[in-house]
């Protein structure tokens, strides 16, 4: 019995002290949390601010775009042969005139030209020597030589039908054959680009084509590389099977990444203002209809109701609300409403403890 008595004696003790501890923990807790209250109503709400400043807006759209050299021709073939030699590989420069491929030499058009023409030829090479001497007419002269003309144009021309040339200078960007391709007629062979400038070909919907003006800014960014050009025709007729309008951009220069033939994407600009006042949209805030951003007005947060213009990702164009020289409220500015006291801190992190 005595025993049970001093175990009933500790229990108590324990019990006492336990509820003690908590009561005192509660009460330390109230106290910190009334601290901290304290601290705000007294030092003010911590925030980061910006001081709002002119700077410049775009607002760009973005289109598939082919991309190809300004200046580019394709050769076709004219008969219907056998490819025999392929001279050149993409990316081979070449010059006018140069021969890129050939066909069958034994082909009968060609050789009864080429014959022709050998014929011809040796009969001009006799009748100038006798006409010099006086051994023929001026008539039978003047009939040869036009012979002999006439012979030599239609082996040109079949020579040009078996020996393709290269019809520019420029780089070869597409081949289309290789040896021992049977072509017809029109078949496309081969692509020769001159990179002196090159050029967007895009279309642009009913909807949006007002906004597009010649003379805007082009953007194409590949592989980190930006070139940079402008809108240099816009077609006011709509093309029937696209069911969009034509558009081309020029751009200058010559490109690392870009090839004539690839497909990209060009951003147009269709806005621009070069004082503008931008905020991010993780500096606004929304109240029904109305978007609102905080200010610093002395020592205390002032809501100003905005008017949105532009956007472009998450910025938007102030044009009503905010002035240059404001103080807008940035980080920690969701934690403040209007009229609460605040103070301005370089790192958030560290006044707030987080």
């Amino acid at each position: 019995k005595e025993i049970d008595m001093r175990i009933g004696t500790v229990v108590s003790v324990i019990a006492a002290m336990t509820l003690f501890i908590a009561c005192s923990a509660n009460k330390s807790g109230k106290d910190a949390a009334k601290s901290m209250d304290q601290i705000q109503k007294e030092q003010g709400k911590p925030v980061k601010v910006r001081v709002m400043k002119p700077t410049l807006f775009s607002v760009y759209l973005k289109y598939p775009a082919e991309f190809r050299a300004r200046t580019q021709t394709t050769a076709y073939a004219k008969v219907s042969d056998v490819v025999r030699a392929v001279h050149v590989k993409v990316g081979d420069r070449v010059a006018r005139d140069q021969v890129v491929l050939t066909f069958s030499l034994d082909n009968s058009s060609y050789q009864q030209a080429k014959l022709t023409y050998e014929n011809a030829e040796a009969a001009f090479n006799r009748i100038k020597a006798l006409y010099a001497d006086a051994g023929v007419s001026k008539q039978d002269y003047d009939n040869t030589v036009t012979q002999y003309e006439l012979a030599r144009e239609a082996y040109r021309y079949a020579s040009e039908l078996i020996k393709i040339k290269a019809p520019i200078d420029g780089i070869v960007t597409q081949l289309n054959v290789r040896s021992s391709s049977n072509v017809n007629p029109g078949s496309p062979l081969f692509t020769v680009s001159n990179q002196d400038g090159f050029e967007a070909f895009f279309y642009v919907s009913a909807d949006e084509i007002d906004s597009i003006r010649t003379g805007a800014r082009a953007i194409i960014k590949n592989k980190g590389e930006r070139i940079d050009g402008r809108i240099t025709e816009v077609s006011l007729i709509m093309d029937p099977e696209k069911k969009a309008f034509p558009v081309k951009a020029f751009f200058s220069g010559k490109p690392q990444t870009l090839v004539s033939g690839m497909s990209v994407d060009i951003a147009v600009e269709v806005y621009r203002n070069d004082r503008a006042l931008v905020v991010s949209r993780n500096e606004l805030r929304k109240s029904g209809d109305t978007w609102y951003a905080l200010v610093k007005n002395g020592d205390a947060a002032e809501q100003r109701n905005l008017v949105l213009a532009h956007s472009q990702g998450f910025d938007f164009e102030v044009i009503d609300g905010l002035r240059e020289g404001d103080v807008l409220l940035t980080d920690g500015a969701k934690f403040v409403s209007g009229g609460d006291k605040i103070h301005t801190v370089d790192s958030l992190v560290m006044e707030t403890g987080e």
